[in-house]
């Protein structure tokens, strides 16, 4: 059982997820708040697998719900429903520690997947994101010179499976594509993220964008 909990300021905009997850036998909601302060309470009782905050109706862009939660709870995975208007927070949310980033207008089996996907330990960041991302990026990049060349860090096969996550290809999909298992990808994929001293794969597109990978 995934046990979710939901902080949001507008209740029609909210009326829409719950009914969406109460219709999957393994969800239960056990937390909703419309108020961060009483929302941060109810988590700590409750004990939530993965929260899910509405950005887009919350104070701060979202910036001071999630601050607020992440410092009480620093391992329970996030997911932010935002809009394309917010691409200039993604960085800011990124670094905070949120796990997923679910746009708007994404449909009722994107929900439950971003929820599925963070219960079991992954990051949701679809390819709608990444390009909004890659987009505020480079629109705001400046010269950056790594101190050592990117080519030289990374392999070949490291580089083009840097390049799949950077259009938002998934383990599977990335593996079909380079007819290698999904394991060997995640493998790649932490060996990269050594190389390059990135965190996440959030950050490793960072990364990309910035030296001209993409």
């Amino acid at each position: 059982m995934c046990r979710i909990a939901i902080l949001e300021n507008y209740s029609l905009f909210c009326s829409g997820i719950r009914p969406i997850l109460d219709k999957i036998t393994e969800f239960e909601v056990v937390t909703e708040a419309k108020q961060l302060t009483e929302f941060v309470a109810l988590i700590k009782k409750s004990n939530p697998d993965v929260i899910i905050i509405d950005v887009i109706h919350c104070d701060q862009d979202g910036i001071l719900p999630v601050k607020k939660i992440r410092s009480k709870t620093t391992k329970t995975p996030i997911l932010l429903v935002i809009s394309k208007e917010y691409s200039e927070y993604f960085e800011n949310y990124i670094a905070l520690g949120v796990n997923g980033l679910l746009c708007n207008s994404s449909n009722p089996a994107d929900l439950v997947d971003a929820v599925k996907t963070l219960k079991n330990g992954g990051d949701y960041f679809p390819q709608k994101v990444w390009i909004l991302l890659k987009e505020y990026l480079r629109s705001k990049r400046i010269d950056i010179v790594p101190e050592r060349s990117t080519s030289k860090l990374l392999t070949s096969r490291e580089l083009d499976i840097l390049k799949l996550f950077c259009k938002g290809y998934t383990y599977k999909e990335i593996a079909n594509n380079l007819n290698i298992s999904p394991r060997t990808v995640e493998t790649h994929k932490k060996n990269i993220s050594t190389k390059l001293n990135v965190r996440s794969t959030a950050e490793m597109v960072e990364y990309a964008v910035h030296n001209n990978l993409t």
